[in-house]
Formats: structure tokens, C-alpha cells, sequence
């Protein structure tokens, strides 16, 4: 199984052009995609519907989007009436197998003086995979404030952990027959979705490898024993790999004094038994920021 995130900058590489096909060629390969700053009529264009235009890019997958901005751009005919649109930019999952549920959680954000500060979202999906289904979560963190990306990763992490406890978006553990498949509930016992406990979460974090928010979704390293896979956080797939921690580039731009390792891909303990490999694709060239990638044999 592969799985990719990748945030793609709206689609524009670093020759200055958008171009949609080209970050389809580099993801297409993968069964999970996770995408960031994709955007729905934001600027004009002929590819201005980028969610729909990554759909039909890649049809053998399943889509979901989540937007983190979502504004009004409705138009209004002069007999006053009203043509709904929206104006938004978040993430995007695409899987090669169904997506059996879908929540979108807000993030906290706080206006930050003499800066523009935009909202963050968590996206979660279930996939149904053809052995076992698992959760898969797309995220990306506030850019400006590493304070407020420490309240994200803690509420991403809170989010993450309660979701079994909680059950699926609809539950209805010992309850009859009868109130299954009739009336207001109309779905069926076994087309009820659960909320399976292995996950990954990925996406564009903005936090270094030594980040205070780094060390709330791994835990951090103890003196003796370095960084520990904790049953109840996660592990990273590129240290994983064997990628040293304050090595590896997924930034090109970001601060060449510090770590530019700010997109991530992260694992339950459920799935480090079956880790292969991860990377990342340093050739690409569909963004300002380049893919994270991992491979698993997963049954």
C-alpha cells in the first residue's frame, strides 16, 4: 500500500505555472492521497474547481474534501435570483478504496497582529479497506505561530485518540433489529460505519522534528532511549526509515538556518509491524513544498 501527502500550493510549481495534470502524475501511483491548499473557485481559471478537477484526474479514487477557508461567492441575477458558490481552500483525501464516513474539525485560531492568519482544519476519513478498514487524517497546521500550532497538535491528537471511544458517525451498539433499516434511521445494522483504531495522520504541519509540537504527537525522546513508539501517539514514518531527525527537506524555501522538515506522515502502532519504506520525492516539482511518501505491507 502506498500512501503520499503532498501540499501542492494550489497547483502551481516552481516554474511559476499551475498545472493540475502534473501533481496528478506525481500522487496518482498511491492508494492514499493526502493533499493540502486545494482550492475551489479561490482565483479564476480554467482549472479554478480544483476538487473536481483532481477527481477526474484520478478516477480510480474516492474523494474528500475539507475546506479550512470557505467564503461566499454566490451571484446574483438581476430578478434577485441567487446562484449559490462558495469560495474555499483545504484539504483533499483521495482513496483507492471506499470512504464509509467523513468529519471535519475546526482547529483553534488566533488573529495574530500585523499578519494575515488563516483557519486550520483536521479531515477525517474511514477507509474501508478491502482486509482491514482504518482512519486516515489530513491536516494542515497554522503557519505563523508555533504557540498556536501547540494548541492544534493537542486538540489533533485529543481528536484522534477519542474517535474509537466515541464510535462512528452513526452507533448503535446492542440496539434491536427494529430500529435499523425503517423510519428516520433507513440505514441497515451492517451498513453502519465504525471507527476502526488504526490510523494515520499526514499532511503539511509546519512544525520541525525538535518543535515542542512535534514531541506531543511522538512523545518525546528520552535521554536513554531516544524516540519511543508509544502505544497511544504516533510514530513517524521517515525517522522510521531510518531519516535522522534533523535531517530531510520537504520545505526547499523554509528557513535554511533551521529544520525544513514540516510535512509529515504519521502511524498508530497498528501499522509498524507492516512499514517498508518511506521517502521523500525530492524531484518533484508541482509545488513549493515536496511529497512524503510510505509504503506498507499491509495485508
Amino acid at each position: 500500500m502506498l500512501i503520499v501527502t503532498y501540499n501542492i500550493q494550489w497547483g502551481m510549481g516552481q516554474d511559476g505555472i499551475v498545472d493540475l495534470a502534473r501533481i496528478a502524475r506525481t500522487v496518482g501511483e498511491a492508494d492514499i492521497i493526502c493533499l493540502q491548499e486545494v482550492e475551489r473557485d479561490w482565483r479564476k481559471g480554467p482549472d479554478a474547481e480544483e476538487i473536481q478537477r483532481l477527481c477526474e484526474l484520478l478516477p480510480r479514487h474516492y474523494c474528500a474534501f475539507a475546506p479550512a477557508v470557505d467564503l461566499d461567492n454566490s451571484r446574483v441575477d438581476a430578478d434577485g435570483r441567487v446562484h449559490n458558490g462558495r469560495r474555499q481552500y483545504g484539504n483533499l483525501t483521495l482513496s483507492r478504496w471506499p470512504i464509509i464516513s467523513i468529519r471535519t474539525f475546526p482547529l483553534t485560531k488566533y488573529p495574530v497582529y500585523g499578519h494575515v492568519n488563516d483557519a486550520s482544519v483536521l479531515l477525517e476519513t474511514v477507509v474501508q479497506h478491502r482486509s482491514t478498514p482504518f482512519r486516515v487524517y489530513n491536516t494542515h497546521l497554522n503557519y505563523l505561530s508555533g504557540r498556536q500550532r501547540l494548541i492544534q497538535a493537542k486538540e489533533v491528537l485529543s481528536i484522534i485518540q477519542q474517535a474509537p471511544v466515541q464510535g462512528g458517525v452513526v452507533a448503535g451498539p446492542g440496539a434491536a433489529d427494529d430500529q435499523f433499516g425503517a423510519d428516520w434511521m433507513v440505514l441497515h445494522r451492517h451498513e453502519i460505519p465504525g471507527m476502526p483504531r488504526p490510523a494515520l495522520l499526514m499532511g503539511d504541519f509546519n512544525m520541525r522534528t525538535n518543535s515542542a509540537e512535534y514531541d506531543v504527537l511522538t512523545g518525546p525522546a528520552d535521554p536513554f532511549y531516544g524516540r519511543l513508539h508509544e502505544d497511544d501517539l504516533f510514530a513517524d514514518a521517515l525517522t522510521l526509515a531510518g531519516l535522522p531527525e534533523e535531517e530531510g527537506v520537504t520545505h526547499p524555501e523554509a528557513d535554511s538556518t533551521g529544520r525544513r522538515r514540516i510535512d509529515h506522515i504519521f502511524m498508530t502502532s497498528e501499522f509498524i509491524p507492516h512499514f517498508k519504506r518511506a521517502w521523500i520525492d525530492n524531484m518533484a516539482d508541482g509545488s513549493d513544498h515536496w511529497p512524503v511518501w510510505l509504503e506498507l505491507d499491509y495485508p
